[in-house]
């Protein structure tokens, strides 16, 4: 059980009397609470690392994103040996990913 959800029973079923007893069992809780919120911390950080790096990608997807021109240049340029619109939708890729 959660050490302040015990502390807080204890403080209603009237177990307070013990005053070494309820000393040990708040500094228990507070220990507790700060490993808690260190964690919580720290989880945040990294999940706002990643969503930084996520733009991150997103920004350099936009960037490789090709012109009308850029890919009726990549069409002309591959015309003769293309098979299909497969073999085109590649070379647009290849185009996008390697400059």
């Amino acid at each position: 059980m959660d050490k302040a959800l015990e502390l807080a029973d204890d403080m209603e079923s009237g177990m307070f009397n013990d005053a070494n007893y309820n000393k040990k069992k708040a500094a228990t809780m507070l220990r507790q609470q700060q490993a808690e919120y260190y964690s919580l911390l720290v989880n945040h950080d990294k999940l706002y690392a990643k969503v930084i790096e996520q733009q991150a990608e997103i920004e350099a997807l936009k960037a490789k994103t090709l012109t009308d021109e850029e890919i009726k240049k990549v069409w002309q340029a591959n015309l003769a040996v293309m098979g299909n619109d497969l073999d085109f939708a590649r070379a647009i890729l290849k185009k996008a990913t390697n400059g």
